[in-house]
């Protein structure tokens, strides 16, 4: 299942931030969280945004994938997932690799 990984590992890159347990302290999340967002879990609609924004990113490209890994109807998913695409610099996985 396709997370939201990337765009943490991308921020512990730029920050300078070596362990998850940087990460947790530098966003004003707990460890835990880290890792369930890092299984596929979506993180907060407020906590994407401000990810987007330290990375440069348009907002829209995370929340729109936070918001296809929350979907529980495919259509919904298939409609915010390509949202993502449209957005994504480097990020996109197919449909089919979707578990």
């Amino acid at each position: 299942m396709h997370s939201l990984s990337q765009y943490l590992d991308e921020l512990k890159k730029v920050k300078g931030l070596e362990r998850d347990s940087d990460l947790a302290r530098f966003l004003k999340i707990s460890r835990a969280h880290i890792s369930q967002i890092r299984s596929g879990t979506y993180m907060g609609e407020a906590k994407c945004f401000e990810v987007a924004k330290l990375l440069n990113r348009e907002p829209l490209e995370l929340l729109s994938l936070n918001r296809a890994i929350r979907s529980k109807d495919k259509q919904v998913h298939d409609y915010w997932f390509n949202v993502h695409k449209k957005f994504a610099k480097g990020y996109v996985i197919s449909l089919s690799e979707k578990a």
